[in-house]
């Protein structure tokens, strides 16, 4: 993506930037007392431990880390987040906003001026050893034969010799080794530019030429970056739109993806820099519209198409492509709805809607304003007319791909309910909750070696329990019911009571492949008639 040209080149600073040069014990109480602040649009925290670490010992060691940049002006009272630290702020005009140098800047105030927790991580210098460590401040103590230097005790130096007056046991090298780290790290000189300019696009300016040479950023982070707001208005960025949908239960939408569903409302190519055909002025009204729209699909993908999760939709094209319909169309008629929930059912069976650019592109071409129902017809002459040949195959589960996704759709279609209560489980809650294996194994070890074990037969939508508690579940409960949500019939349960696993497995299949070929056929309703209702036909006919 290029650097971001307008028709009208960009403005020259009224001054040049102020060359200074901040050591750390006087950077850091600026930023106690809130005049360092760093901005909504910046980035998210990436650096890892091992990056802090590195980062402290080029600071031990008087090797260069970069250059800082700040812009220069007036700040509201606010409570400020660095990290795990909070402060207090209040309101003043001098304020210095981080344009580059945010991670330098949090690692920092995190790590010096953060306090020891017993339970807590934290940064420590290794005396013996001569380097940086994380560790807990319990495990500081236990273990450690030469105790190591506390990093939050550091920037003070009268704090640095309390410290050393509290370890006696330290010899006279570790001594000096302890004041030499506080005083490299105290005196340190961190370089910087101050801008002062009331132009905003300016700063974007410099942080985008800034930040896209080196490690490049995320296509949403630069549209956050040059585009998010400072106000209070809301949403502000794509961040906050991503987190305002979440909450309405269905998981959450990656920023990537919103990125995307606004360019498809703004009806902009989303292959193409999309920094020259927005215009920062029309970003706010943008950004409600996509929020707005974003809503409607949700609803649409969970109440019409039946959809409980995100994770259990299988493509993202959809939510893009719904996105600019509910934009274009806010409140469409009951047959567009059902028609569109055909087209998404027939699209994701048929592996039609994997969000190739191409693909991506054909279909947002098929939505035109004030055209809703011919935009739903065009929709559906892309879903085709057959499913895939593998989509009813059971073997190799993985929840990473669409054909299993799907096949967990059929699976919660059988409202799954708990195997120890009998009380229906909250599909939604499940995938919500922690944890890397969204669908549970039943069977593991020895007991997994049949050819079916890594299909569907061996997954189960339920809370994770071990494989003990789940083959005790299973043949102890007496409620059919709650064995029939699980696809288990009698004939199942019997052979795992008689420890014949390769036998469950096998008669489990069969009823699944029963289930999920059903509820593909009812989703897909691939012999329905699709044809306009006759009332949108008598308008057309107007």
């Amino acid at each position: 993506m290029a650097t971001p040209r307008s028709a009208e080149l960009p403005p020259q600073l009224d001054r040049r930037p102020e060359a200074k040069a901040f050591q750390i014990d006087e950077l850091l109480p600026r930023v106690q007392e809130g005049k360092i602040r760093v901005p909504p649009f910046q980035r998210a925290l990436r650096w890892e431990d091992s990056d802090r670490l590195d980062f402290f010992d080029s600071i031990y060691r008087g090797y260069p880390i970069g250059t800082l940049l700040f812009w220069q002006r007036q700040a509201p009272a606010a409570r400020l987040s660095l990290g795990k630290l909070n402060i207090d702020a209040p309101a003043r005009s001098d304020a210095l906003w981080v344009v580059d140098g945010q991670q330098r800047i949090t690692t920092l105030a995190e790590t010096l001026l953060g306090r020891l927790a017993s339970d807590e991580r934290a940064m420590y210098f290794d005396l013996k050893e001569t380097k940086f460590v994380y560790t807990k401040a319990r495990q500081e103590t236990v273990e450690s034969e030469l105790p190591r230097l506390p990093m939050a005790v550091v920037l003070d130096s009268n704090q640095l010799l309390e410290w050393l007056f509290a370890h006696p046991k330290l010899g006279p090298a570790q001594r000096a080794l302890a004041l030499d780290v506080g005083k490299r790290i105290r005196e340190y000189q961190m370089p910087c530019y101050i801008v002062e300019t009331s132009d905003e696009q300016v700063l974007r300016t410099i942080f985008h030429r800034t930040n896209r040479s080196g490690r490049p950023l995320e296509e949403h982070e630069v549209f956050n970056a040059l585009f998010g707001s400072l106000s209070q208005n809301q949403p502000s960025d794509l961040r906050h739109v991503a987190q305002r949908t979440s909450e309405m239960g269905f998981g959450p939408l990656t920023e990537g993806d919103v990125l995307s569903a606004l360019l498809a409302v703004k009806g902009l190519p989303l292959d193409r820099d999309f920094t020259d055909a927005l215009h920062r002025d029309e970003v706010p009204a943008a950004l409600r519209a996509t929020e707005a729209a974003l809503r409607e699909t949700i609803v649409f993908l969970r109440r019409d198409a039946g959809f409980a999760h995100v994770e259990l939709l299988p493509y993202t094209l959809p939510i893009v492509v719904l996105s600019k319909f509910f934009h274009e169309f806010p409140t469409p008629r009951d047959r567009s709805r059902l028609l569109l929930r055909r087209w998404l059912w027939r699209g994701a069976l048929g592996a039609r809607l994997t969000g190739a650019t191409v693909g991506m592109r054909q279909h947002l071409a098929c939505i035109r304003k004030d055209d809703e129902e011919g935009s739903v017809q065009r929709l559906l002459a892309l879903a085709g007319t057959a499913p895939a040949e593998d989509i009813h195959h059971l073997d190799s589960f993985d929840f990473a791909r669409a054909r299993s996704k799907l096949q967990c759709c059929a699976l919660a279609s059988l409202g799954p309910r708990d195997l120890m209560s009998g009380e229906l489980l909250d599909v939604t809650a499940l995938f919500s909750a922690p944890g890397e294996e969204k669908v549970p194994t039943v069977l593991r070890g020895r007991l997994a070696e049949s050819e079916r074990a890594s299909g569907l037969a061996n997954r189960i939508l339920h809370p994770r329990l071990s494989t003990r508690e789940l083959i005790r579940a299973i043949t102890t409960t007496s409620d059919e019911r709650t064995l029939a949500s699980h696809a288990i019939s009698g004939e199942s349960r019997a052979a795992l009571r008689a420890g014949d696993a390769a036998r469950f497995l096998a008669r489990r299949e069969v009823v699944l492949c029963q289930t999920v070929h059903r509820y593909f056929q009812r989703q897909g309703e691939w012999n329905a008639d699709d044809s306009p209702s006759l009332s949108s036909m008598i308008v057309s006919e107007d």
